[in-house]
């Protein structure tokens, strides 16, 4: 305030700010809502895939340890450096309230059996039924991973925005407000002095012209 001069220049141009910041406000808090909604509708998604992804990871552990205590670990290691691949995956973006967002489309990632690189015949069924097992908690696990990477980005991006809200409703628009009321003070201020003295001036040449009059009756 030391360095704002109040005049009216100055009180129209803390009022279009005020004016600015207040839809500024309005703006964000939409796009809050709507990155809210966004966010939940997601999340709601990702917990039905990792209630599957959990299914999933007991049936592999499980299958896992029936191979291992039937055919041996050394046979399932085997299996595992026989059974080593690429996983196909292409990665497609969207944007949403100028956000990226990731999704992974993937091909083929639970093999046949004649793809994973161990005879059918001389491999034990356990082996091959942990081998799948694994896949599709890997295949599951490809279908949470970009959801769940997804979902922070949009709570970060929610964050970001309350923040910025919270700065223009306890930040600047109390500070713009006290401007416009401290600069409509001194203004109101002043105009009562000019009126006080426009006053004044009205009375001596009243009072002026009325010694005037009153010479000229005599």
């Amino acid at each position: 305030m030391e360095n704002l001069a109040p005049t009216r220049m100055n009180l129209m141009a803390r009022r279009a700010q005020i004016k600015l910041a207040s839809d500024g406000v309005h703006l964000l808090k939409g796009k809050r809502e709507a990155l809210l909604k966004e966010l939940i509708k997601r999340a709601r998604e990702l917990r039905a895939l990792r209630e599957e992804l959990h299914l999933r990871g007991r049936r592999a552990a499980s299958a896992l340890a029936l191979a291992r205590a039937v055919r041996g670990t050394p046979e399932v290691r085997a299996a595992g450096v026989a059974g080593l691949r690429e996983v196909d995956l292409h990665v497609h973006f969207e944007k949403v309230w100028g956000l990226q967002l990731g999704e992974v489309q993937q091909s083929e990632t639970v093999r046949k059996p004649k793809d994973r690189g161990m005879g059918l015949y001389d491999s034990s069924s356990h082996v091959f039924e942990s081998a799948e097992a694994a896949e599709k908690m890997l295949e599951q696990l490809l279908e949470c991973a970009p959801k769940e990477l997804n979902i922070q980005i949009l709570g970060d991006e929610v964050k970001k925005v309350s923040r910025r809200i919270n700065a223009l409703e306890e930040g600047l628009l109390p500070r713009l407000r006290r401007e416009v009321r401290i600069i409509s003070a001194v203004l109101d201020e002043r105009e009562r002095e000019d009126t006080f003295r426009l006053k004044r001036v009205k009375k001596k040449q009243a009072e002026k012209q009325a010694a005037a009059r009153a010479a000229a009756e005599q």
